[in-house]
């Protein structure tokens, strides 16, 4: 497993007139999917497995200059933190991080010395980052066209945050609350419904709680899809006629997962078979529908695990998929 550093780098946010703005409490630390680098690497980052793993750990993440985490621990000298990410969320767009600010990191953020974030993660051999290891205020970027940091003055929300400040001042919470905390007051509300309070008020709040919970929860979930099928697009993991059926396949938890792994296991430059920008029965080999594969690769797995050859669900749709291209080439 390796590790890389100043992979993912997002240039800090300034206020009217170029000044700096306050350290920002939120930054932006990595994007959702696959992303290549100035200099050629790709690499990809899954927001919610990253944010799970640093809850697991329950290890604050240290925040240094240039990598010395890194670069200089490994030589025995000291390096100390600017500033400790105390906690991670995953949001439609990649991996953002709570940073409680030191008096040195503050001072740097002021002073734009350093203007921009860069993560270390340990990463597979096919790129995919395990967990964040730590963040550095860096001077020289490896990734452009990032937007700035969350939490600049000049920012407008963006669609979930408004959303959840929604929902906390509808529970009469402050704004920025957590996701798990609007969570417990909405649980709250059904026990003092449950003792005997003002049972149709709190149904009614409860009610309207639970609509916006689930608006956000949509609007997070087209977010990660549009994102996902978009990059998929983009790079031509997949053709135009095959969005739908694929987006129909991410309706569930389950099939959101199914989909991230097949196209992260399905090679770039499809629009080589010539399908590329066509509709089916527009001239070239007809699109196969992924809602079937879907179905074939579950009966075939299941089919296997009752034979006693576990197999992946990547695998069984793998080889249902082969068996369908080879067909259609007939």
């Amino acid at each position: 497993m390796a590790v890389s550093t100043g992979d993912v780098v997002v240039a800090l946010a300034a206020g009217a007139g170029g000044e700096a703005t306050r350290a920002p409490e939120w930054i932006k630390i990595a994007p959702r999917g696959r992303t290549a680098t100035r200099d050629g690497r790709s690499y990809a980052f899954d927001p919610e497995a990253l944010a799970a793993r640093f809850n697991a750990d329950d290890v604050k993440v240290p925040v240094d200059f240039e990598h010395g985490t890194i670069h200089l621990a490994a030589k025995g000298q000291r390096t100390d933190a600017i500033g400790w990410v105390e906690e991670l969320a995953a949001r439609g767009d990649g991996l953002y991080g709570r940073v409680d600010w030191l008096d040195a990191g503050r001072a740097a953020l002021a002073a734009r010395t350093h203007r921009y974030v860069s993560p270390t993660f340990p990463h597979d051999a096919g790129g995919n980052a395990v967990f964040l290891h730590s963040v550095a205020l860096v001077t020289a970027p490896a990734l452009s066209n990032m937007p700035a940091l969350a939490g600049a003055q000049s920012q407008q929300p963006t669609p979930d945050i408004a959303m959840s400040d929604k929902i906390a001042a509808a529970l009469g919470l402050a704004a920025g609350t957590s996701e798990a905390a609007l969570l417990s007051a909405i649980t709250d509300l059904t026990k003092k419904a449950d003792d005997g309070g003002d049972v149709a008020s709190l149904q009614t709040a409860l009610s309207t709680t639970q609509t916006e919970l689930a608006a956000l929860q949509a609007t997070m979930r087209k977010g990660v899809v549009d994102t996902l099928l978009d990059t998929a697009l983009k790079e031509k993991r997949i053709v135009p006629a095959q969005r739908e059926s694929y987006a129909s396949l991410c309706a569930t938890d389950a099939g959101l997962t199914h989909v991230s792994a097949l196209l992260a296991a399905t090679p770039p430059a499809l629009g080589a078979s010539g399908l590329d920008g066509k509709l089916p029965g527009e001239g070239g080999t007809k699109a196969v529908d992924p809602v079937a594969l879907a179905a074939k690769a579950n009966a075939y797995l299941s089919a296997q695990i009752t034979a006693g050859n576990p197999i992946s669900y990547i695998d069984a749709f793998a080889h249902v998929q082969a068996e369908a291209e080879k067909e259609a080439g007939k």
